[in-house]
């Protein structure tokens, strides 16, 4: 076995041109390859799948002691409606309307249900992102998990084009009001009442342009603002509302009266005569002509984010090991060959 002192001689270190070779060998491959290796690495972003997010989820929520519940085909695609949505909105923020998304799935298509959304956004993440982020963990997105009405489930993780992965998860209670497959030692929290999916049927606005609702059971205040275009806020600040909680039979204001605004009558003014003017000669001024300004051609910077990410660093990889063989040939190869 060859002590590392006579491979260092066979190489020919201690002599001073192999020296300087063997140094600029190493600092290429930290100045060329370790970047592109780099490079290579954050190309390579980890997501959770579809399945992943619904075993978590009924993983939670048998922690409470519930049943699993049931993954459903139709609630995967409004899931994927929802994240294909956002994509094309261009910002992680729940979509309008996702009772009617769900609804027009086929979900409905048998009775009322409830039905909840939670959504988040990542350009790499794992279950173990979710949980050291408390992603889903406050008491508005545990609702699949601490629920009893919640007995399907559905998914879909959407990466984009853009690195970003679109997470949507829906949970819903079983068309027609079945509560099957959930534990009977749970009881329906009352404040759920409001996500029963329910019709809203606008009101006429009244002569002096005012409008106001009467809540139906089992209409929601997000469902009613979208109904009247409008927003959360808006309804809350007319009524006075500290939370978005509603009851039946309650009457909303969704639209004041326009302020009538007094338009002033025109008086009719005397227009007095005008002496004429008389023509001053202006000596020509030659005016200042202008430059064209040739076009700037784009930079390689404004073409790089159009190339595909995962091709550059492929590429930029080989290009490295093909330069690090070429200087390895040259450098240590060759001359031993020669000896």
């Amino acid at each position: 076995m060859l002590h590392p002192r006579n491979i260092m001689r066979r190489i020919g270190y201690n002599n001073p041109t192999m020296r300087r070779k063997i140094i600029s060998l190493v600092v290429f491959y930290f100045v060329v390859a370790l970047p592109v290796f780099t490079i290579v690495t954050e190309v390579q972003a980890s997501t959770v799948s579809a399945s992943q997010l619904i075993s978590w989820m009924n993983s939670m929520r048998m922690a409470n002691g519930f049943s699993a519940m049931v993954e459903d085909q139709l609630l995967n695609n409004s899931a994927a409606s929802a994240a294909y949505q956002m994509y094309a909105q261009g910002g992680c923020g729940h979509p309008g309307g996702k009772m009617e998304r769900i609804a027009a799935s086929g979900y409905g298509a048998l009775g009322t249900f409830f039905a909840t959304e939670n959504i988040a956004c990542a350009v790499s993440a794992d279950l173990a992102w979710f949980q050291q982020y408390n992603v889903w963990g406050d008491p508005l997105h545990q609702y699949p998990a601490t629920e009893a009405q919640y007995t399907r489930i559905g998914a879909f993780a959407y990466t984009a084009p853009n690195g970003t992965t679109y997470y949507v998860l829906h949970a819903a209670s079983a068309p027609g009001g079945s509560s099957s497959g959930s534990s009977s030692n749970k009881t329906t929290s009352p404040t759920q009442s409001s996500q029963w999916i329910s019709p809203v049927l606008t009101s006429t606005p009244n002569e002096d342009g005012s409008i106001y609702h009467i809540v139906q059971y089992g209409q929601a205040l997000s469902t009613i603002a979208e109904f009247y275009g409008v927003t959360i806020n808006q309804i809350t600040t007319l009524n006075k509302l500290t939370s978005d909680k509603i009851y039946e039979g309650q009457k909303l204001t969704i639209r004041l009266a326009p302020t009538v605004t007094i338009t002033p009558s025109r008086t009719p003014t005397v227009v007095q005569p005008t002496r004429t003017p008389t023509q001053t000669l202006v000596p020509n001024t030659p005016r200042p002509t202008r430059t064209i300004t040739p076009t700037p051609r784009p930079s390689l910077a404004d073409a790089l984010p159009k190339i595909d990410r995962q091709w550059l660093g492929l590429g930029l990889v080989v290009i490295s090991a093909v330069g690090f063989f070429i200087v390895l040939f040259f450098t240590f190869l060759k001359p031993m060959r020669k000896k």
